[in-house]
């Protein structure tokens, strides 16, 4: 997609401009279209929608650009930080297992869906909704860093306070980088609707003029209108 047009805008955009080089630098076809009623502001106006459309596209390769850019920053982060939430959590499983109360602060305990009265392991999954595992990884973390008996174990098996705040940081920069790339990701649509209009006025300017422009030169091949 070429300077963020579509092959069929791309090519309406080129038979725009050969109709406008003809009708600037062929006296004869000019004249000819003059007396249809395309003169010169015609020709601006044709000239200026074009200039439009290459900017629509243009406008919407730079936000493609960012999206793309947005979304990579996103998926890199969210796999390092899962990673990190991942380990904290089977350690706590496997740290505080039968501490049901712990498990519960962490986000890493909850009632079966059996409705039998009993409970199991539970987490997001990493697929998940990203709101969703952003807000369980935050409290993890959380937790894991206020929660003093927990702190505590954790210090000596792996995870000291810095680790904890660092990880906590990390989920926090990658709330700020969501949030990023769902406005990108909505300005992206944006530049896409703006392109997609100007290439409907284009198309409806350049349509009619172009059958003008063949009926004209039947018109005088034929030597002129009948009367």
């Amino acid at each position: 997609m070429a300077g963020g047009l579509t092959q069929r805008q791309q090519k309406l955009v080129h038979e725009a401009e050969q109709l406008l080089h003809e009708a600037r630098n062929n006296p004869d076809f000019a004249e000819m279209m003059k007396g249809r009623g395309y003169g010169e502001e015609s020709w601006a106006h044709g000239e200026a929608l074009v200039a439009t459309m290459k900017a629509g596209g243009r406008a919407f390769e730079r936000a493609q650009s960012e999206k793309f850019k947005a979304t990579n920053i996103v998926m890199k982060q969210r796999e390092k930080i899962w990673a990190h939430s991942s380990t904290l959590s089977q350690s706590c499983v496997s740290l505080f297992q039968g501490q049901t109360d712990f498990l519960n602060a962490l986000g890493l305990h909850a009632r079966r869906k059996d409705g039998n009265g009993g409970s199991d392991i539970s987490k997001p999954n990493k697929t998940g909704k990203i709101e969703q595992v952003l807000n369980w990884q935050r409290n993890l973390f959380e937790v894991a860093q206020n929660h003093t008996e927990i702190a505590s174990v954790l210090s000596t098996n792996g995870f000291p306070p810095d680790l904890l705040a660092q990880n906590l940081a990390s989920v926090e920069a990658m709330a700020r980088a969501e949030y990023v790339q769902e406005q990108t990701k909505k300005f992206s649509t944006q530049r896409r609707a703006e392109r997609d209009d100007s290439y409907k006025l284009l198309r409806m300017w350049l349509r009619c003029a172009q059958r003008i422009a063949k009926l004209a030169k039947k018109d005088r091949d034929d030597g002129g209108v009948l009367g």
